[in-house]
């Protein structure tokens, strides 16, 4: 963790006094990837089931992102966050306080109806994460986390 110092000096009486406060720095940007569709080893089907035979006619694309608290399973979605709207986009800033319990995850949904969902645990030090979804078809999504 990098630390900045902040150097107070006051007079007092004639005689100078140093007083040094140390600050933890605030956390880098860091932008955060989902893939941009669903890599096919993830929907991997062994074989015919009960005479039928599976077949992905097109890829399973990028639909939306959020951060979760905690594991998958716990299925934690956060519903504390500030939507803007813009002609071109839709930008959700999520707000992240400590603690985080269980750590906070990147989640990615893939499909119409984020049928199936890859998901990523981010840095602890992490407090905001920005996510600009584009009106456009197929939608491209920019996370930023700080």
């Amino acid at each position: 963790m990098s630390m900045r110092l902040t150097i107070s000096l006051i007079i007092l009486g004639g005689a100078l006094s140093a007083t040094a406060f140390a600050s933890a720095a605030p956390p880098a940007q860091q932008r955060i990837v989902c893939p941009t569709e669903l890599p096919d080893q993830a929907l991997r089907v062994s074989g015919p089931i009960d005479g039928w035979i599976p077949y992905k006619s097109m890829p399973m694309r990028l639909h939306s992102a959020a951060p979760t608290r905690g594991r998958p399973e716990q299925m934690a979605d956060l519903a504390g966050f500030d939507t803007v709207k813009t002609k071109t986009a839709r930008i959700d800033t999520y707000p992240l306080p400590l603690p985080h319990p269980g750590g906070i995850w990147m989640k990615c949904g893939y499909g119409e109806f984020n049928e199936i969902t890859l998901h990523k645990q981010l840095d602890d030090n992490i407090r905001e994460c920005r996510i600009t979804m584009t009106n456009a078809e197929p939608v491209a999504i920019d996370i930023m986390c700080k």
